[in-house]
């Protein structure tokens, strides 16, 4: 109490003898000039310049070059993921789902422990070009990308339902929503993951696994199997000595979540929201060397907030 009641002492005495405390005053710390708005929400030059400084570093550290055209498009990038990250917080929080500071700072809490303390991951951070600021940054926006996807992909998977429980075909309609592409995926098999081995059904995730073993031969799951890559509709053709034949439409949510694994369908309705922002004269640009407003100029795709050597787990499988 005593040290409580002494420093209320000196704010009074700081207030009537202003000239005898004004050296020690700190001077008040200047905002950062906003470059861009969207929506009510403002985006700052000091915003821009940690994803531009760690992604220029990282750029220059691999060999690529430093200037010219390149630095164009990459400050034209930086910009435009600040837009889509930023409509994607703003999205998160009408349903109430916003990372917080607090959440942020447990998961730096939980990195420096595991890089040996706050020092070493400062420095492991330095050396790929990021800080502390970048990881923030990028801890938060995944967290709202995460969050917000998680949303749209449960009302993407009622969809599927709907249409299955109308009597579309399994096969047709996992090649057209499944989110297992790619030259090793399954969606342009009609989700075929073949004769599964009691050995390979192992390596699956828990809650897939239960879901094929509790399913009768021609039957698929009415309820989606949340996994961890995301939100699954498994279904069971064939079960013999040898194993069991899966197929599966998987809409994708993954956990841990990787927004370089952003399937299409999110883009395009993150894109629908940033094109009505633009029809509503809601996104403003004020940053003139960073390729202008993406409502009236074309731009690269929109990248998110870029990566950082924070050490991420592997996925299971299913």
């Amino acid at each position: 109490m005593l040290q409580r009641r002494r420093g209320a002492a000196i704010v009074a005495v700081c207030a009537v003898v202003v000239a005898a405390c004004g050296s020690t005053t700190p001077a008040p710390v200047k905002a950062s000039p906003v470059i861009a708005r969207v929506s009510s929400d403002t985006i700052t030059l000091a915003q821009f310049n940690v994803r531009y400084q760690s992604a220029y570093t990282s750029i220059v550290q691999g060999g690529g070059s430093g200037g010219g055209a390149a630095i164009t498009q990459l400050r034209a990038a930086i910009l435009r993921s600040l837009i889509l990250d930023t409509v994607i917080r703003e999205e998160a929080a009408k349903l109430g789902l916003e990372a917080t500071s607090k959440e942020v700072a447990a998961d730096i809490a939980t990195d420096a422990h595991q890089a040996g303390g706050m020092n070493a991951l400062k420095a492991e951070l330095a050396g790929a070009g990021g800080s502390i600021a970048q990881l923030e940054d990028e801890i938060s926006s995944n967290l709202n990308e995460q969050r917000l996807e998680d949303v749209f992909a449960q009302q993407r998977v009622a969809v599927v339902e709907q249409q299955l429980a109308s009597g579309a075909n399994f096969i047709a309609t996992a090649k057209n929503f499944s989110d297992d592409s790619g030259t090793t995926g399954t969606a342009a098999k009609g989700g075929d993951l073949g004769v599964l081995t009691a050995a390979e059904l192992k390596k699956y995730d828990p809650a897939f696994v239960a879901a094929v073993k509790s399913l009768p031969v021609g039957a698929y799951t009415r309820n989606p199997v949340h996994d961890a890559g995301g939100y699954d509709i498994v279904m069971l053709y064939s079960k013999t000595a040898g194993g069991w034949g899966v197929r599966h439409i998987l809409i994708y949510a993954g956990n841990p979540y990787n927004v370089t694994d952003r399937p299409n369908w999110f883009t395009e309705a993150l894109f629908a929201q940033v094109d009505q922002l633009c029809k509503a004269n809601q996104i403003e640009v004020t940053l003139t060397n960073a390729g202008g407003n993406p409502c009236t100029a074309p731009s690269p795709t929109p990248a998110p907030a870029s990566r950082s050597p924070k050490p991420t787990a592997t996925a299971p499988a299913g």
